[in-house]
């Protein structure tokens, strides 16, 4: 029987103490809202700019 060393199962490593992990992408469902709570803002902006042009 032959025994072979097994390279592909070490430890992670510990990342470089000069570089950071980076940061996990937002979930989509986080990224949906984040776009619709800017339109939503938007187009807040926009009546009250109407608003102010009827007055």
């Amino acid at each position: 029987m032959i025994f072979a060393e097994r390279q592909d199962m070490k430890p992670p490593e510990a990342p470089c103490p000069g570089k950071e992990a980076p940061k996990p992408k937002p979930s989509r469902l986080e990224e949906a809202r984040r776009v619709i709570e800017e339109y939503a803002d938007d187009l807040r902006k926009i009546i009250k700019k109407l608003r102010r042009r009827l007055n």
